[in-house]
Parts: C-alpha cells; structure tokens; sequence
C-alpha cells in the first residue's frame, strides 16, 4: 500500500474536491498534514486578481466524512489549533487567530461578532460543536519505520516523544536549514526516516508545488508540500504527494484552480509553475 500525502488546504474545498478525483483514495493510505481552515479568497496576478472560494466547513465535512469512511489520518495544524484553543477560551490563541485569517473565517462560519466570548460559545453550540470536537482529536504525528508525516517539523536533537507541540505545529528555518539561515544549505535529516510536511508555503522559497530537501545525495529526503493553497499567490494550490512503504517517490500531483497537473518526476528538486502567466 503506497501512501499519499496532501498538503495544506486553507477552505480550499473545491480543489480540494478535484485532488480526491485525481488521485487513488481507494488503495492509497491518505495522510493530511493540516491546516485546513483560514485562507484568502484573492489569488494575486501580475495584472489583474481573482476570486477564489473560502469554504473552511466544506473542507471538514469532507475529511470528517474521509476519516469516518475510510480511515484517513488527519494531524493538527497551526490554524486548525486556533480554533481549538479559541474554543476552550484561549485569549492569545484567539488574538493570533483573529490576525491570521480568523475574523474572516468566523463570518463563514456564521459568527458576526469579534468578540471571545460570542465566538467560544459559537464554537461550542451545537451548529459548531462537532467541528471543534474533530479537530480537538487530531493527532500531532503520524508515522511508519520510514516515514514520519507532521504539520511542520521538528526540533533536532529532541527525540520524537519528546518533542514541543509549539515546534511540531510552528518551526520553520531551524527545522529547514543549518543554524536556522538558508544560506547555509539544507539541515541534515537526523531522524533517518523521510518527513513529510506543510506549514510553510513554498512561495516563500521562490517555488511552487513541493520541495524536496536533502543536505547531500545521501540525505534521506524531507518534502516540503505546502502549496499554498489560499494564499494569495498565482501558483497556490493543493499538493497530493505519493510515496511508497519505503518513502520512495511515486508520484505528485497538483490542483490550482481546479485544474490537476501531474508533477514530472525530473522537477522534483526544481521550480514548478514559477513564471506568473499573467
């Protein structure tokens, strides 16, 4: 059984729709990485803007209905932890979740209030509860002997059982690159298993699709496939990354704007999409 990995998708509930058509949900184990609530509805040309949905209940329904169905394992991301800690009453959570596409998704949500107080008692009330319940029971991690699957990294040096949730849902350049800079090169992969994350978009790299990260040809591989899904950028999209029982590539796809491409195995380590088509 091979085992496919999706990447961010920010309300992106009609790519995400065409992403399941694409790929085999019947035979492949589905793994999603998080993240998915919150995003803009505005994708950013050269010259002009577009108007993308922004579905966060549309998204859940389906992977509720995945897990229920199929068994899929679904982790935690950032996002989707705001409203778990926003739920419970968190003031900082809800504060950062209001700045990161919070207020916008509370108004999908049929909450018209930027108060904590309305918004806890919304995400508890019956209409809302069954949401907030499915995302408070996600995992942080999943794993096989070779493969490891979490939102956004982990610490080096720290053993996996010991590792902080605010690293497993947050890091970023300490996870990716030496010291932390990105000049001095990708970080090795301690763990010697193949990871597999989200988290931070791969716009941010000058890339779009995924990114494969090996300190040397004889790194075992780390992906990156945050897409970026919803986030304004001309290339975001949803990654659908397959790998076999050994972490070998088998193949990628990637929906923008409910289109499907299938990513060709010689750009796995190069720029995808990266010229604006206007």
């Amino acid at each position: 059984m091979n085992y496919t990995f999706i990447g961010d998708i920010h309300s992106a509930s009609d790519d995400l729709k065409v992403l399941l058509n694409a790929i085999n949900t019947e035979e492949d184990r589905l793994i999603f990485l998080g993240d998915y609530i919150d995003g803009t509805a505005t994708r950013h040309f050269s010259k002009h803007e577009e108007t993308q949905l922004i579905d966060p209940l549309g998204v859940l329904d389906i992977l509720m209905n995945r897990v229920n169905q199929h068994s899929d394992i679904v982790l935690l991301g950032n996002h989707d932890d705001f409203w778990v800690q926003t739920a419970t009453g968190d003031d900082l959570s809800y504060q950062t979740w209001r700045i990161n596409g919070g207020a916008h998704t509370w108004r999908k949500l049929g909450i018209h209030s930027g108060a904590l107080p309305v918004i806890q008692r919304a995400l508890n009330a019956p209409k809302l509860a069954p949401y907030t319940k499915f995302l408070s029971n996600r995992p942080f991690t999943w794993e096989t002997g070779k493969i490891l699957a979490v939102h956004a990294g982990v610490r080096w040096g720290v053993s996996l059982n010991k590792q902080e949730k605010d690293d497993l849902l947050w890091i970023r350049n300490d996870y990716y690159f030496n010291a932390g800079l990105e000049s001095a090169g990708w970080h090795k992969n301690e763990l010697g298993k193949v990871i597999v994350t989200g988290h931070t978009p791969v716009q941010i790299f000058n890339r779009s699709g995924f990114i494969k990260m090996q300190a040397d040809s004889q790194d075992v591989p780390r992906y990156l496939i945050d897409a970026g899904s919803r986030s304004g950028a001309f290339s975001g999209g949803i990654v659908a990354l397959t790998l076999d029982p050994n972490g070998g590539f088998v193949s990628a796809k990637f929906v923008v704007n409910q289109q499907v491409q299938e990513i060709p195995n010689k750009l796995i380590e190069e720029d995808f999409l990266s010229k604006d088509p206007k």
